[in-house]
């Protein structure tokens, strides 16, 4: 199938996720047939160790795959705009490479925006028919205070999901800067007059594999709000942002 004909790619940011790749791509794969949806994953590596990229080369000969391996970049974020960079879909899908994303959503994030019913939307825990599995108490608390947090910049009720789906003609308008990991949040702040539709999932923690999740991170968490704060709040507004901009 040609680029111009997909509806949708779904990128996989990866590093160190070779045994869950090989489980999860075809359950992407077979979610978007059943849905009749045209679809690709994009493999965006950052040179793993363990033989991730090679496991997405021998998917790829059976499943509609594509991948690029960087060795001279790192991070999640800056591995998804990689991501969204390649694809010439008409929707871009970005989820975790772990598993903790149920593929099985994914029609239900792509054909709002398919339909024109929505600009993005997000795969959330904490809308109604959401939920998380295997979570530790702690995690949950600190998943809801980072929610919290984000209360003055973000109009959703899980703006630290990893799970979205957004029209790729509205990335061509943004200018997306993040730092960590959190695009998700990022372009949501950025896209200020997008509609934006919250999907209920239910996460669960990742199968196999270690955690990427550091006392690093949600200092790198810390900086991007803060960073979004000052984009809200403090950047000169245009004219067409005080017309479009539907508040908080």
């Amino acid at each position: 199938m040609a680029d111009a004909e997909l509806d949708v790619s779904v990128v996989l940011p990866t590093y160190n996720e070779a045994q869950n790749l090989a489980e999860l791509v075809p359950r992407i794969c077979a979610a978007l047939e059943q849905a009749a949806l045209g679809g690709e994953v994009i493999v965006v590596d950052d040179d793993s160790p363990d033989a991730t990229a090679d496991v997405a080369r021998r998917l790829a000969q059976s499943h509609p795959v594509r991948m690029e391996v960087r060795t001279a970049e790192r991070g999640l974020a800056s591995a998804v705009l990689a991501g969204f960079a390649l694809s010439q879909a008409r929707v871009c899908v970005v989820m975790d490479a772990d598993g903790s994303h149920p593929p099985e959503r994914l029609p239900a994030l792509v054909r709002p925006i398919l339909a024109g019913e929505a600009d993005i939307t997000v795969g959330s825990r904490y809308v109604k028919g959401g939920g998380t599995q295997g979570w530790p108490w702690r995690r949950y608390v600190m998943s809801r205070a980072a929610g919290w947090l984000a209360l003055g910049v973000s109009r959703m009720k899980d703006p630290t999901s990893g799970f979205m789906a957004v029209r790729r003609e509205l990335l061509k308008g943004l200018d997306l800067d993040p730092i960590g990991f959190k695009i998700v949040l990022e372009t949501e702040v950025k896209s200020r007059s997008a509609r934006v539709l919250e999907v209920p999932i239910t996460f669960t923690d990742r199968r196999s594999g270690e955690s990427k999740m550091s006392s690093g991170q949600v200092w790198d968490y810390v900086r991007h709000l803060a960073r979004l704060y000052r984009y809200r709040y403090l950047r000169p507004r245009k004219k067409e942002d005080k017309e479009t901009d539907p508040g908080l």
